[in-house]
């Protein structure tokens, strides 16, 4: 007889396993304790097996049974064993529940570690370790939710370190994808928490003069008693549009082709920001300047193209040059970064006869070595449009010489 919800209920538990048959080998098997789960008897290559459903009321109903039943015996006529199938799934579950998300990242991180430079990947180890392994370490992967990631968004914003938070969180984010990939993690939860995350801080641009500015501040860089190395490491900052500490480090073995018609400043990986080469073509006044960077450096004894004054074994400070345009007369009007964003706006202002743009954009944010497609570092080539941004060069050296002869007429 078919079994019926009032009659399933109606049924006691006995010491041993009772089995209430519901037909075509589907039936209810009811534990000592009370516990209700469905069973499928059906015979597979001459041998009669058992396949394990769901408990009964939840979440296999009797009418759930019994579509169940029915999936059960197509999959016997096609030639397929629901109880291997079954037990090859919770196989798979059980896998996917070890694999928690450190687990998985220390994977990947392995993996990809030779992509970066040693300094980058231990700070991409450290922000894993000290803030996404404590949320998210000792999860299974496949078990991670939004709010998981929410804690760890929570975590950045109580310090308000919104834009390391940022950053980590793409780290999490190319995790999660690499463990999708594996079938491990069933999507990458970051791109929607993010929208939850706070806005990063706007940035404060360094202090720049307006171009218009730039003759008074070559009048006052000349009458100045500043000591030489300054003033020359100033004027080649300018030129080359450089970062304080690229020529802080400046040695003589970087320049290239100084004798012939394309000179260049190759700044090496390890000294950039980006940890990317950069090629700086050098102008006809970048070269001339060298001359007389030569001449000081061979006096000193130094190294470095700009030593210090009063130890030559030693580049110039990190705020040397700072400290200069504070004695200038231009604490909080200029900084030495300031000047890259003079160059860049004035260059990207210049316009052709013809109407067009006369400098791209493009030229010009690799000539200031900004870092567009950080993850794409195989396609990087520091020569890139080398051509352009060689005439774009000269045509800045010419204007702060003009600049410069109008400076020292004021």
């Amino acid at each position: 007889m078919a079994l019926t919800d009032l009659s399933i209920k109606a049924a006691k538990p006995s010491s041993g396993r009772r089995k209430l048959s519901d037909g075509g080998g589907l039936h209810l098997e009811i534990s000592p304790t009370g516990v209700r789960t469905w069973k499928m008897s059906y015979r597979f290559g001459g041998k009669q097996k058992t396949a394990s459903g769901g408990r009964y009321p939840q979440p296999m109903s009797l009418a759930l049974a019994r579509s169940w039943r029915e999936e059960v015996k197509a999959a016997v006529r096609s030639g397929r064993d629901p109880a291997r199938e079954a037990k090859v799934e919770r196989q798979v579950v059980q896998q996917t529940r070890a694999d928690t998300f450190k687990e998985i990242a220390e994977e990947w991180f392995e993996k990809n570690k030779g992509l970066w430079k040693p300094r980058h990947a231990s700070w991409i180890h450290n922000r894993l370790l000290l803030d996404a392994y404590p949320v998210l370490g000792s999860t299974p992967m496949a078990d991670l939710t939004n709010d998981d990631i929410l804690t760890l968004i929570r975590r950045f914003e109580k310090r308000d370190t919104i834009e390391i938070g940022r950053k980590t969180l793409g780290f999490v984010s190319r995790i999660m994808r690499y463990a999708k990939a594996a079938g491990k993690a069933k999507a990458d939860l970051v791109p929607d928490a993010l929208d939850a995350m706070k806005p990063k801080k706007k940035v404060k641009h360094f202090a720049k003069l307006p171009a218009a500015r730039l003759p008074e501040f070559f009048g006052r860089l000349a009458a100045s008693g500043h000591d030489p190395v300054t003033k020359l490491a100033l004027r080649w900052t300018m030129l080359t549009w450089v970062r304080t500490n690229e020529t802080r480090f400046f040695v003589p073995g970087e320049i290239e082709g100084r004798d012939t018609a394309e000179p260049l400043w190759r700044i090496s990986a390890d000294r950039m920001k980006m940890d990317r080469e950069h090629v700086v073509p050098l102008s006809r006044q970048a070269v001339a300047l060298l001359d007389e960077i030569d001449a000081l450096r061979i006096k000193n004894g130094s190294k470095w193209q700009f030593p210090q004054v009063l130890n030559a074994a030693k580049p110039i400070s990190e705020n040397c040059m700072l400290y200069a345009l504070y004695d200038l007369g231009y604490r909080g009007e200029a900084t030495v970064h300031g000047f890259r964003g003079v160059a860049s706006t004035l260059l990207n202002e210049q316009v052709s006869a013809d109407g067009k743009r006369r400098f791209d954009s493009d030229w010009i944010e690799m000539q200031l070595a900004h870092d567009g497609q950080s993850d794409v570092r195989g396609a990087y080539n520091a020569a890139k449009y080398i051509v352009p941004r060689r005439d774009m060069m000269q045509w800045w050296a010419d204007y702060l010489d003009d600049q410069e002869r109008v400076g020292l007429l004021l």
